[in-house]
């Protein structure tokens, strides 16, 4: 059996990672804010080096597989959705590294069907992944209004995602694997509160496996994806963005593949 790292396994999709994952006999180490095995609040520096120097004292062996997982929807502050949802993840991917390389691991990173979204901004996206010193970074988000936060969104997980690809060559070069899902509109405690309103907003476009029902995908559905990329079982698998969204992306963009 592995072991299993993952951010933000507490709630939602997370939390149906990490059960999927004990139910299978594997060990996991939960990081998050609340109710995990090291409590850690990601969006700041001191949290992550303090969640990395804890995962490296547990398991100074090896971990087999790094879940990046935790992050902020579009209502949060600009600066916190930079923070935890991009800086966060590649913090934590990149510094559990080593650990990862003593057993030819694989890393997962929860991105977003967001990256079709048309909130994204390339300009940000580029800042992020071009630029990536945080510090004036942060300094730019502090200028950016409230009304801007879903392009603060969408414009993280596209980098994100971007990130992934990127580094993928090197980290099969070294033994490893990472990939991202791009989660669509799923049932958690973040959309749960949603209005009405908000649910029809988000439902515009319907999704292709729900035709006909007003819901959103289920968590499970999303961790089962994330599972599989994390295990041997995907060992062929390196860079790739698996969208779970029942069908979204291919009805957005039937000819790019």
């Amino acid at each position: 059996m592995g072991i299993y790292v993952i951010t933000g396994g507490t709630t939602g999709i997370g939390a149906e990672v990490r059960r999927k994952l004990l139910d299978q006999g594997h060990e996991v180490f939960n990081i998050d804010y609340k109710g995990g095995d090291y409590i850690a609040d990601l969006s700041t520096e001191e949290g992550r080096k303090g969640a990395i120097k804890a995962v490296f004292l547990k398991y100074p062996d090896g971990v087999d597989s790094v879940i990046c997982n935790a992050g902020v929807g579009p209502t949060a502050p600009p600066k916190m959705i930079f923070a935890l949802n991009y800086f966060a993840s590649i913090a934590i991917a990149d510094g559990l590294r080593p650990l990862l390389k003593k057993k030819g691991g694989s890393c997962v990173v929860t991105s977003s069907n967001s990256i079709t979204n048309m909130t994204v901004k390339m300009d940000w996206v580029d800042m992020l992944s071009n630029v990536g010193d945080e510090k004036p970074i942060m300094e730019f988000a502090e200028q950016i209004p409230r009304e801007k936060t879903p392009s603060c969104y969408s414009s993280s997980k596209h980098a994100l995602a971007r990130w992934v690809r990127r580094v993928s060559s090197s980290w099969a070069a070294d033994g490893m694997r990472i990939n991202a899902v791009a989660p669509g509109n799923t049932t958690t405690p973040m959309t749960k509160g949603m209005t009405e309103k908000q649910m029809d907003a988000a439902l515009l476009i319907p999704i292709p496996t729900r035709y006909g029902r007003k819901e959103f995908l289920d968590a499970v559905e999303i961790a089962n994806g994330i599972v599989f990329l994390a295990s041997p079982e995907a060992s062929g698998i390196n860079g790739v963005i698996l969208f779970i969204d029942g069908g979204i992306d291919a009805l957005l963009r039937s000819e790019r593949f």
